[in-house]
């Protein structure tokens, strides 16, 4: 079975186009087990920017993916979909940052400055912004820009780039899980229409659990395939010595029965 027959799970009453529940739920805790093997080891390194946001970034995406682990076997695949939009976005900048390592690295660490200019101001500590203005104006000036009309702005993200644009650079898979993926895991995080009532649907389906369990089977095997591609990554930036353990068990996942 592969993942092309399953895109549209859930939409169509044929049962070969079902991903299987029971092995899913198995395989995404084997993989966390593996994961966790090589994360937790001991790191050699070098003391990098690269290496050290794209360590932080994967132990991030990682804890994000132990938390959709326990939503998965209550079949909670709303809450699910906006996990995996988390760890999508987090991993989604994490490649971004594959293509040009220690610049883009040194922005993200350097977009903390923003960040914490915009709590500064909403927390209402307006007095202190200009001497923290002046300690960071090194930091600042690489995010900093005119519009059209003039007017000094500040880039949203520390890519200077939005999701979209990111994702169209990286190509596939990352472009067509955006323009697909990314729009129904966004539904559930802003409890559009079309999340909140999507249980009225699924109730008044022909099978509502069969629909649950393919909706849930879904959000654990995306979120496995992003762990994965992270490992990989992980490896291919010399950071972790071999993905051996975490591929042979995800190549299990579609496997015919």
């Amino acid at each position: 079975m592969s993942l092309e027959s399953t895109a549209f799970i859930g939409w169509e009453d044929n049962p070969d186009y079902r991903l299987p529940f029971e092995r899913i739920l198995t395989i995404h805790s084997i993989l966390s087990d593996e994961i966790g093997l090589l994360l937790h080891a001991e790191q050699d390194s070098k003391p990098e920017i690269w290496p050290f946001i794209a360590l932080a970034s994967v132990s991030y995406a990682f804890n994000v993916y132990k938390s959709i682990g326990l939503l998965i076997p209550h079949f909670y695949h709303e809450s699910g979909s906006v996990l995996v939009r988390q760890l999508w976005e987090v991993s989604l900048n994490l490649h971004w940052m594959e293509r040009d390592p220690e610049n883009r690295a040194r922005d993200f660490g350097a977009f903390t400055v923003m960040e914490m200019r915009k709590t500064m101001q909403k927390t209402g500590a307006s007095d202190s912004i200009s001497d923290f203005d002046n300690a960071t104006l090194r930091f600042q000036r690489e995010f900093r820009f005119q519009d059209k009309s003039n007017k000094d702005r500040i880039h949203s993200s520390f890519a200077t780039r939005n999701v979209e644009q990111k994702a169209g650079e990286l190509g596939d898979p990352w472009k067509t899980d955006y323009n697909l993926l990314y729009h129904l895991m966004s539904m559930h995080t802003h409890g559009a229409p079309g999340a909140v009532l999507l249980q009225h649907f699924t109730a008044h389906s022909k099978d509502p659990a069969k629909k649950e369990r393919n909706s849930t089977a879904l959000v654990a095997y995306i979120s496995m395939k992003i762990m994965v591609a992270n490992i990989q990554l992980m490896v291919r930036s010399g950071i972790l010595g071999s993905s051996a353990s975490v591929d042979s068990v995800f190549k299990n996942v579609l496997a015919e029965n």
